[in-house]
């Protein structure tokens, strides 16, 4: 239904699952990643006449898991758990019991184009190379636009790739070869990442300075370590991190394939999710975004430290940042059920194409 089903290539990791020729439009709306909150109240906001439990249409509300510790079951709306889209790509590549790889991958905590970080990426950079050694640095697309970040952890040492845009459908398979592929996986806040890490059976950390974004406070970084202590310091519990892991993931609760095509509305084809795909979402994005930039206080652009991500991009007239993430909700072709590439894209310095 929705362009946000297809982000970070979830709709083409259940087609993989259930042997598909490729992705097809989903019934209802994916969670599109791990949330510290409600995925009703995140993920599913932007559409609240499908999240009141009052309505009765034929969209469904697909959430990871029941089991999270941020789920609250008497606040949500009627939701169905299908368990997180990395699981079973992770399981179509018979890499959920893997043995571990080498190295370590690091995920910087990152902004996104309408709300920078504020924080010292020169300094995590070289924290990072003193504690995990010369590491693979793994930049989210937005920031690795910026020359400044990237050459804070290439120069302290690092290796430094990216995954593509959440619109590119190899997104996922690369994330997922990635993690396997690595002994450990660190970010210096708990994230999506780190998670898939954690159930994947790879020691995982979540240390050093969290950054901020814009408008953020720390009352919020002080609330995911208080409710998933597991995952946090230099040296995480192996079991106890996986144990968290499988129950954020929905990942012990996979449906079976038949449950997952009625779950996801391809157990027959349907013509409703495809024509709103391609026409009415994307008007009710629009005004969606419309909504979000009438109410949206101006940004303030925060005061950069060396190695720091550039603020959001000043306009006039004209908000660029804001305008490339309004048009990235476009429809697009959906590709083919398998990836064709799982292996990072490489930053040699030049900014990758969006």
């Amino acid at each position: 239904m929705e362009s946000q089903n297809h982000y970070y290539g979830h709709s083409r990791a259940f087609a993989h699952y259930l042997g598909e020729d490729g992705p097809r439009h989903i019934a209802g709306l994916v969670q599109h990643g791990w949330t510290a909150l409600s995925p009703v109240t995140t993920h599913f906001r932007d559409f609240p006449w499908l999240a009141s439990p009052t309505y009765r249409g034929p969209n469904r509300l697909l959430v990871w898991s029941h089991r999270s510790r941020a789920w609250d079951p008497a606040s949500s709306a009627p939701t169905t758990a299908v368990g997180a889209p990395f699981a079973y790509e992770a399981v179509s590549r018979g890499l959920q019991d893997s043995p571990r790889g080498e190295g370590t991958v690091i995920l910087p905590v990152h902004g996104i184009e309408t709300q920078a970080i504020s924080g010292d990426h020169r300094a995590a950079a070289r924290r990072w190379f003193d504690s995990e050694g010369p590491s693979t640095v793994s930049i989210y697309w937005s920031d690795a636009r910026d020359e400044r970040l990237v050459d804070a952890y290439r120069e302290a040492g690092h290796r430094c790739v990216t995954l593509g845009a959440r619109t590119d459908p190899d997104f996922l398979a690369r994330l997922v070869g990635l993690v396997a592929g690595s002994a450990r996986v660190v970010s210096n806040r708990l994230s999506t990442p780190v998670v898939y890490a954690a159930w994947l059976g790879r020691s995982v950390g979540v240390y050093g300075d969290p950054m901020l974004l814009d408008s953020e406070d720390r009352s919020s970084l002080e609330r995911l370590e208080r409710t998933w202590p597991e995952l946090y310091g230099y040296e995480t519990d192996d079991d106890a991190a996986r144990a968290v892991a499988t129950d954020e993931l929905g990942a012990g609760d996979l449906l079976e394939p038949d449950a997952l095509r009625r779950a996801l509305g391809w157990d027959r084809r349907r013509v409703a999710p495809f024509v709103r795909h391609w026409t009415t979402s994307p008007v009710e994005r629009a005004l969606v975004n419309v909504r979000r930039r009438s109410g949206a206080p101006a940004p303030t652009a925060p005061k950069p430290a060396a190695g720091e991500q550039k603020p959001a991009e000043a306009s006039s007239g004209i908000d660029l940042a804001w305008l490339r993430a309004a048009t990235s909700y476009l429809p697009r072709p959906l590709g083919g059920a398998r990836a064709s590439s799982s292996e990072p894209i490489e930053l040699d310095g030049s900014a990758p194409a969006a």
